[in-house]
């Protein structure tokens, strides 16, 4: 089994908040978090798959970056993630429901491709990485 991972960037704000929690508790939750605030954010996508030996690769990287960008790195560039459709009803927006979205809107369109999706990695700063992998 084969793995390749492909990495992208954007820029992005957003606010930690849930409307169901009290102004008291999402203080303590969130922290100064709950003030709208923004990231460089980093998102490796890895899939995985069996070497086809003609070709020499398992998947066109290209294509993986295509679905990716299309999907999800462009429709956030210099975006309020709380406020743009890929993320609608995501509450509050931290790094593992962002990346469980993620999951779910590369998943089908990678497969359609014949890529299994394998791996989410999103971190909001160089210190603050979640990784959501299949099992």
């Amino acid at each position: 089994m084969h793995y390749l991972t492909r990495g992208f960037t954007f820029s992005a704000s957003h606010r930690l908040h849930n409307p169901q929690m009290s102004g008291e508790d999402n203080a303590c939750a969130f922290g100064m978090c709950e003030n709208v605030h923004g990231h460089n954010y980093r998102m490796e996508i890895t899939v995985r798959g069996e070497l086809d030996a003609q070709r020499g690769f398992f998947c066109n990287v290209m294509d993986l970056k295509q679905v990716v960008d299309e999907l999800v790195a462009d429709p956030c560039e210099h975006q309020f993630l709380n406020d743009i459709p890929l993320f609608e009803g995501v509450v509050p927006t931290t790094m593992e429901n962002l990346s469980q979205r993620i999951w779910q809107v590369l998943e089908p369109a990678l497969a359609a491709r014949s890529m299994e999706l394998y791996e989410v990695l999103l971190a909001e700063t160089p210190d603050n990485i979640v990784r959501l992998r299949k099992d």
